[in-house]
Parts: structure tokens; C-alpha cells; sequence
């Protein structure tokens, strides 16, 4: 690094460099820009667990590392070029605005938000912004049908009102979902919801609930913790996993240059449509009695997310449903429903009954509903299976797997709480398809490691 680009990073002022790399032969010129920075960090949740562990750096997945020997910040000469494709989104910035934040430290808060706003592609059909602040209530500013011009947004954030008071965040996310994410204030049915939390301390009232509340309704969270921000607290506000959706910096002064890592536009592409257009799909889900009413919901919800991330229709992408206890059932085969609020309907409409856990009697059952989709479609396309289980199976699960396989399935292995390892990796047959979170909520993650993988492999 030439003594000018240090100079100019000591100085505040951001430095280009370009990188050449050599990779099988060929030479890759990267465009990187270096903010000077210190201790930002970014929370990792160590894999099945929401504890806070090491801070990760990738330079080219815009991560960032506190080292004292190189306090520098690497981004790409494009920062957030991701939200160009990323243009459609409810986004919900709530702010703390409790009294020991202060006056000039809310200045700065008001300039992250015209940083972070003024990169997005924001319009009525685009990506709707709202803004509520909070001390000891909430209150809204912005409602997402407020504003269809970027320039009146940046230029209310100025005049946003500092009032000083408590911090009761669970009262703020609550108000959020009840109030700003509704179809009366703008918010959209089938487009992706973000909310981005912003605290300097602990909550004075509980923040889980209305967390995971907001998370069942489909928004992803970002937590961004400023000083005495509470980590804990941070880790039970944000989207799965931890590491992609909660931040920490060690004063205001630090939060606009966090920006450059600040990547909800990632979570917005995650999930818009997938190109792909052939394919059979099956899920086959868990409806034993250790899962209660409201994991059965979330369950529903994570396959309906699924549906209306296709092009569903008899010569594109075609989906069928069973699920299984003692003994599977059919819900509806893949030539039933030809578009995806149909099927939505029908699985909305599944009742959770109870029972055993026999999943490798369901796996068997598959086997003839995949046969049948050869014949039904008359040709060949990739054919996947998703499985959804939270107990070990009663029966074995290994040969029923085996034969699908060979079948030419790719099966998908969902544990969720109690699951058992082992058994995951013998449905799946492949740790990368092998997925396991620790509870029916955090569903949503795996949602998008499965879409990501369907859509890579079917492209080629």
C-alpha cells in the first residue's frame, strides 16, 4: 500500500486500489476502496446456537475486521451496486431516540439513514421507505405510502425530531408490525419486508416476542447496535442466521461508514423471483405431535415463500405436498394446481393432526409420486425433494433416501429442534443439503440456501 493511500485514510479521505489476481490462468482486475475504520463488528452465530462469537472478515463478501495492525474497511469501487437489482421492498428504519443518545449523536444517526436511503432504488413501485423513532412509545414519521420521491425522504430525515426519554424497543417493533407493515399504510403483499433497528442501550421492556413476531410476518430484522447497545438483545431481535444481520460499532461517529457493510439489498434479491424454469418439486412435511400449532404455521409459511418464488405452471415449475406422521398423505401432486395462489390456498388450508414420526415409510411413498411425474410431464427435469422434520424418525429413513437418489431426486434435510443429526445426513446425502436451525422461525434462512442452489442448478 503506497504511502499516499495511507496518508489519505489517516486523513478520513477513502483510497481506490486495483488488485490484479490470477486464477486459473487468467487475470481478474478488482476495484477495491479502503475506509479507514475501527471496531466495527459483526456478530457471528457459531452454527445451531444465537451466541456471539469471533468477528469474520471476507474482503469480497464486504465483511470487516477490527485488527489494530490494519484498521481499514474494504468494500468494492460500486458499494450496494446489489440494490440496482434489488428494487422492490417495504424497508422500515426504526430508530432509538432515547435520551442518552443526545442531540449531536442523533445528527449522525439522521446522516446514516440519508446514506443508506440515498443508494436505494425508492418509489411507489419500488422500494417504499418508512421511519418510525422511539423512548418510552413509538412514533411514526414516515408511513411507506408517505413519499414517492427519494429527494423528499433525504430531505425530511434533516428535519427528524429528537424528543430524548426511554428505550422500550419491544414496544417500538410491536408498533411496526401493527402499524407500518399494513396494507393501509402502504405496505405491499408480495414483495420483501426489511426492518433495520438502530439502539444505543438495553431495551426497558422485552424485545423477543415482537421479534420473533415481526420475523413470523416475514420481515427480515437487522439489529445495529451503537456503544452500550445490548448484545444479547441484538441477537434475539435479528434474522437468521446472526452473522449476515447483526452489527455493532463502538461509536456514532462509526455508523456511516458501516454502510459499506450494511447489505440488506443481498436479502431483498434473496428473495425475488427465481429465473428458472423447469422443475418438480415435493415437500414433504413433519406433522407429528412434538409440533405445535404455531411451528406447523411457520412451516405453511416456509413453503408458500417457496411457491411464489417460481414461474409455477404445468411447463415450468411444478409442486406437490405430503405430509406425514404415522403414515403420509397426500395434500396435492404436482399436476393439481397450475399456479401459485392456488396452491397457496390449499396449503394455508392443512391441518396439523398429530402423531408419530414414521419418515422413512414417507420417503418410500415418494418413490411412486416422482414416477409418476416422468409420465404426467413426458420428459426428464431435475426433480428435488424438501423434507421438514423436528424428531428422530420411528423407522429407519437410510435405504428410502438411497433409492430416491437413485431415482435421481435431490433431496433437502430440515432439522428443526430436536432433530437428529445423523438421520438428516442420511435423507440428505450431502452435508450441503443438510440444514438444521433451532427453531420453526428461523426456516426462512434455509429458504434461501435452497432457492440459491435450485436456481444455480437449473440454469446450467
Amino acid at each position: 500500500m503506497s504511502q499516499q493511500t495511507i496518508k489519505n485514510l489517516n486523513e478520513g479521505r477513502n483510497s481506490t486500489i486495483f488488485v490484479l489476481l490470477f486464477v486459473e490462468a487468467k487475470i481478474l482486475v478488482v476495484c477495491l476502496v479502503l475506509t479507514k475504520i475501527s471496531n466495527i463488528t459483526v456478530w457471528n452465530a457459531a452454527p445451531n446456537h444465537d451466541r456471539a462469537s469471533t468477528p469474520s472478515y471476507d474482503v469480497l463478501n464486504h465483511w470487516n475486521h477490527s485488527s489494530s495492525s490494519d484498521p481499514f474497511l474494504w468494500s468494492s469501487c460500486a458499494p450496494f451496486t446489489d440494490c440496482k437489482t434489488a428494487n422492490k421492498a417495504d424497508i422500515v428504519f426504526i430508530v432509538d431516540e432515547s435520551g442518552s443518545i443526545g442531540e449531536e449523536n442523533f445528527r449522525l444517526m439522521r446522516d446514516f439513514l440519508r446514506s443508506v436511503i440515498s443508494v436505494l432504488e425508492t418509489g411507489p413501485s419500488k422500494i417504499r421507505v418508512g421511519i418510525v423513532t422511539y423512548n418510552d412509545v413509538p412514533t411514526p414519521h414516515a408511513y411507506l405510502n408517505m413519499f414517492g420521491d427519494k429527494d423528499d425522504i433525504l430531505k425530511f430525515i434533516n428535519i427528524l425530531p429528537y424528543r430524548q426519554g426511554g428505550t422500550k424497543t419491544g414496544a417500538a417493533l410491536h408498533f411496526a408490525l401493527k402499524n407500518i407493515f399494513t396494507e393501509e399504510k402502504g405496505s405491499r403483499k408480495d414483495v420483501p419486508k426489511v426492518a433495520v433497528v438502530i439502539t444505543d442501550g438495553e431495551s426497558q421492556d422485552n424485545v423477543k416476542e415482537p421479534a420473533i413476531a415481526l420475523r413470523r410476518a416475514g420481515v427480515t430484522v437487522f439489529a445495529v447496535g451503537i456503544k452500550e447497545a445490548n448484545k444479547a438483545e441484538l441477537l434475539e431481535m435479528a434474522s437468521y442466521p446472526k452473522s449476515k444481520f447483526v452489527f455493532t460499532v463502538d461509536s456514532f461517529v462509526k455508523l456511516k461508514p458501516l454502510k459499506e457493510t450494511f447489505n440488506f439489498c443481498n436479502s431483498i434479491i434473496d428473495a425475488m423471483l427465481c429465473v428458472n424454469d423447469q422443475a418438480d418439486i415435493f415437500f414433504l412435511m413433519d406433522d407429528s405431535g412434538s409440533i405445535t400449532n404455531e411451528d406447523f404455521s411457520d412451516m405453511q409459511k416456509f413453503i408458500i415463500e417457496i411457491l411464489h418464488t417460481f414461474r409455477i405452471g404445468p411447463d415450468h415449475v411444478r409442486m406437490g405436498l405430503v405430509k406425514y406422521s404415522d403414515s403420509p398423505s397426500l395434500q396435492f401432486d404436482l399436476t393439481q394446481h397450475s399456479d401459485a395462489k392456488t396452491m397457496e390456498n390449499v396449503v394455508k388450508k392443512i391441518i396439523h393432526e398429530g402423531g408419530g414420526t414414521n419418515t422413512g415409510e414417507a420417503l418410500s411413498s415418494m418413490k411412486g409420486h416422482f414416477e409418476n411425474a416422468k409420465t404426467s410431464r413426458g420428459y426428464k427435469v431435475s426433480e428435488y425433494l424438501i423434507v421438514i422434520t423436528d424428531g428422530q424418525s420411528q423407522d429407519e429413513v437410510k435405504d428410502p433416501a438411497e433409492e430416491l437418489r437413485r431415482q435421481g431426486v435431490i433431496i433437502y434435510a430440515i432439522g428443526v429442534k430436536s432433530s437428529n443429526d445423523n438421520e438428516l445426513n442420511e435423507i440428505a446425502g450431502d452435508p450441503k443439503r443438510k440444514f438444521f436451525v433451532d427453531s420453526f422461525d428461523a426456516l426462512k434462512t434455509v429458504k434461501n440456501n435452497i432457492i440459491r442452489e435450485i436456481c444455480i442448478l437449473e440454469g446450467n
